[in-house]
């Protein structure tokens, strides 16, 4: 059966009685110990034994005859070590004993009363490891104060000093000076508003948020954040200067950017929007799921993803305007996915210009400029050209005047449109000229949709006279007006009001 194993202990013993030594060691022995003694009787033994050996406690006769115990403590205290120090003694007067617990001795024992001692030592070993446990956690706590990257400070509520800080903020602010500095941080650091960080550190929390602040003549703005500790029956500030100079610059000029802005990261997240995104999209926020703030019915999904390496534009409608979106791929510094960013650009106004730079102002159709500027695409896919002129136009003119002879334009225009597909093309080509070119359609194939229109007129004071050619790749603007031109002739020398087809005969 094993027994239970000793408690090591390294023990110094101020003693010159060999008979006193050995029951101080047998009296540990019996209690649990397995003492390793170092018995001293001056101050060059115990300074020596100090230098060069580490110790757990100190027991210490109280008169010897070239050395005493309050020697001895004297000693120990030079040495700035933190170890039990034990008063063992035969007699001792109780002002002496108190003199010596006031003077840094843990405690005084009778040599009479040695079970004592076992008791004694425990409660000093244990309360020497918690003070050692608690110098090591404020070591740990300097240590990380001191390399905090941002400038850092812990002000006294009640005096306004600052009492410590961080090597940053003794570099940046103090001239690396060191702690405590009887000032107020705002004398230590130059606030454009100082009073706001006072309100700031007599509230205790919070944060100053884009505080601006001077450091080498150059203005920075920062996040100045603070926190109350109570500790030990004081109040103090843990202040923070996070510098944001850069960051703010850079948000602030992408909010001055018109184009709406979006950052989306691999996750399909949203980690940044500018302020037009969030006039556009309404309130964003970091970590957001941008799939449905951007999906459109009328796109495929997630239509934002860059899939080629070409610059592609898309047309996006948003709150009722259109967009040119384009987005862009990169990576941050260490991830292995591409993240997007995505810019949607209003185009409602240089759509507007467009459409005014191809359209007739006065019936909304397209005009002669873009009429023959997309007309050699209709022709090299083959299509049939039918050339419209308003009867008897210079007449209302004349009679009803150009109010009436506007409105009739603009009521001809709406009852030719309504009868066209989206592939065919209308347009004014001055006057009360019009032409109509009816995609991938032959001339005769025209019929049916001439046909409507002129039904169309039968319902309203309105007449027209019409030519239709066919048109290939071969014709120009102007070969293929001069065919339909003929054909529109030969309807109005046949009276009006009808349609001729070129070879094909009058309607």
């Amino acid at each position: 059966m094993g027994g239970v194993s000793a408690r090591p202990l390294r023990l110094l013993l101020v003693e010159d009685s060999d008979r006193d030594a050995a029951h101080v060691t047998m009296s540990l022995r019996r209690s649990g110990w397995a003492p390793e003694v170092c018995r001293v009787e001056t101050k060059e033994e115990m300074s020596a034994a100090l230098r060069d050996g580490t110790w757990d406690a100190i027991v210490s006769d109280y008169k010897l005859p070239r050395f005493s115990a309050p020697d001895a403590l004297a000693t120990l205290r030079e040495t700035g070590l933190d170890i039990p120090f034990i008063v063992l003694s035969g007699a001792i007067g109780e002002d002496t004993a108190v003199r010596m617990m006031r003077g840094g001795a843990s405690d005084y024992l009778l040599k009479d009363r040695m079970t004592r001692l076992t008791a004694a030592l425990e409660r000093e070993l244990k309360q020497a490891h918690e003070r050692q446990a608690k110098r090591r956690a404020n070591a740990l706590f300097q240590a990380v104060l001191h390399a905090a990257p941002d400038p850092s400070a812990i002000v006294d509520r009640t005096t306004g000093a600052v009492i410590d800080g961080s090597t940053s903020f003794a570099r940046a602010f103090l001239g690396n000076a060191t702690f405590p500095v009887p000032k107020p941080l705002t004398q230590l650091v130059q606030f454009s508003l100082p009073e706001r960080i006072e309100q700031l550190l007599a509230r205790g929390s919070g944060t100053a948020l884009h505080t601006v602040y001077y450091l080498g003549g150059s203005g920075r703005v920062a996040n100045v954040r603070c926190y109350t500790v109570e500790h030990d029956g004081g109040s103090y500030a843990y202040v923070v200067i996070e510098d944001v100079t850069e960051q703010h610059y850079l948000k602030a000029a992408f909010d001055a950017i018109p184009d709406a802005v979006l950052v989306i990261g691999s996750e399909q997240r949203l980690l940044y929007g500018n302020h037009a995104a969030e006039q556009l999209f309404g309130d964003l926020y970091f970590g957001m799921e941008v799939s449905e703030l951007l999906a459109r019915p009328e796109l495929g999904p997630r239509w934002w993803l860059r899939r080629t390496s070409r610059f592609d534009e898309q047309r996006v409608l948003a709150n009722g305007q259109p967009y040119a979106a384009t987005s862009v791929l990169f990576r941050f510094a260490g991830e292995p996915n591409a993240s997007t960013i995505l810019t949607l650009r209003n185009i409602a106004e240089e759509e507007e210009l467009q459409r005014i730079a191809t359209h007739d102002a006065l019936t909304g159709v397209h005009n002669v400029r873009h009429f023959t500027e997309v007309f050699p695409r209709y022709a090299e896919q083959g299509a049939a050209l039918a050339l419209l002129d308003l009867d008897y136009f210079k007449m209302i003119n004349d009679t009803q005047g150009h109010a009436a002879g506007d409105a009739a334009l603009i009521t001809f225009a709406k009852l030719v449109r309504a009868e066209l597909r989206e592939a065919d093309l209308f347009a004014r080509l001055g006057g009360d000229e019009f032409a109509v070119i009816f995609a991938g359609l032959t001339a005769e194939a025209a019929v049916p949709r001439l046909d409507a229109i002129y039904e169309r007129l039968q319902g309203t004071t309105l007449s027209a006279s019409c030519g239709v050619a066919t048109i290939g790749a071969g014709d120009s603007v102007e070969s293929a007006k001069e065919r339909a031109d003929q054909a529109l002739y030969e309807a109005k020398r046949a009276g009006r009001g009808r349609y001729v087809v070129m070879g094909g005969g009058e309607r």
